[in-house]
């Protein structure tokens, strides 16, 4: 009898103990699979940075011309803008001309973003018809052609050295994955400038694009969203044909709707501010 309780107590024990390590199996499987699956540990991942240079390096052609319609959407209605595009990719960088045509009273209205760091007048100008002068934009949160976006937010690139970059998570979701980037202004002056203390994005990885993001104030509380839609593949070129940018605090929402585009080996007639100040719609580029 003394056998049989110390044999019962020993079964007892192995089983218990079985099952303790099939639980812990099961456990770290699971973790495993939430780790491949859905939102990975961070230090599993590509650092901020790696992931914006991607982002940074993604083909966008070499040129193009661009209709756009710009709607601005408010408690007082729609307000709409016609605007021709024009972007050039050099060694260093990328030029971009934005000219309104339409409505009349804003007609020959321009904004030109040089990305060029060959270039010494490298930066963001804009361009008066009533008066033919062209100014410098000093502050890069300044609104672009009055709208929801900033001068910042229309940039090609993201310059590396005027963020923080820091990868939250990954997810994947729709067949692709998407990480989520944390970018802070590496300055408080550019902080200052651009209005927004921390900004969230969602990075698509196979196509390596911003699809999504939240700009948030000292509190952490989102006052700004963009979105990037309807996105298909032009010519070779991952091009999202709408561009969605929503002010919480004012209640007003700009956006933009790709008409048409070309993309081009070159353009006939390089964008430079020698000829942005000139007034580019004179003679556009074919």
């Amino acid at each position: 009898m003394h056998d049989r309780r110390n044999h019962g107590h020993s079964h007892s024990w192995r089983m218990t103990a079985r099952a303790s390590i099939l639980a812990t199996a099961a456990l770290a499987l699971l973790c495993s699979t939430r780790g491949s699956n859905g939102a990975e540990a961070a230090d599993a991942l590509p650092s901020g940075s790696e992931i914006m240079q991607r982002v940074n390096a993604r083909w966008r052609g070499n040129a193009d011309r661009a209709h756009l319609l710009m709607t601005l959407h408010s408690s007082k209605g729609d307000y709409s803008k016609e605007i021709i595009s024009e972007r050039d990719r050099v060694k260093s960088g990328y030029r971009t001309a934005y000219w309104i045509t339409a409505p009349t009273h804003e007609r020959g209205v321009g904004l030109l973003l040089s990305e060029d760091q060959g270039d010494p007048q490298a930066g963001m100008w804009l361009f008066f018809p009533s008066t033919q002068q062209t100014l410098h934009v000093v502050s890069r949160g300044i609104s672009a052609l009055a709208s929801d976006f900033s001068c910042e937010d229309l940039l090609a690139v993201t310059p590396p050295g005027s963020y923080v970059f820091r990868v939250l998570r990954f997810d994947k979701a729709e067949g692709f994955g998407t990480y989520q980037i944390e970018m802070k202004p590496a300055t408080e002056r550019l902080t200052r400038e651009l209005g927004f203390t921390n900004a969230i994005g969602w990075v698509r990885d196979d196509i390596w694009m911003i699809v999504r993001a939240e700009y948030l104030d000292d509190s952490g509380r989102a006052f700004k969203k963009f979105a990037a839609d309807d996105i298909e593949k032009i010519d070779g070129v991952w091009t999202a044909r709408t561009f969605t940018m929503e002010n919480l605090r004012a209640n007003h929402k700009t956006r933009v709707h790709i008409e048409e585009i070309n993309y081009l080996d070159h353009l006939s007639d390089d964008v430079t501010l020698a000829r942005f100040s000139k007034g580019f719609l004179a003679q556009p580029s074919r």
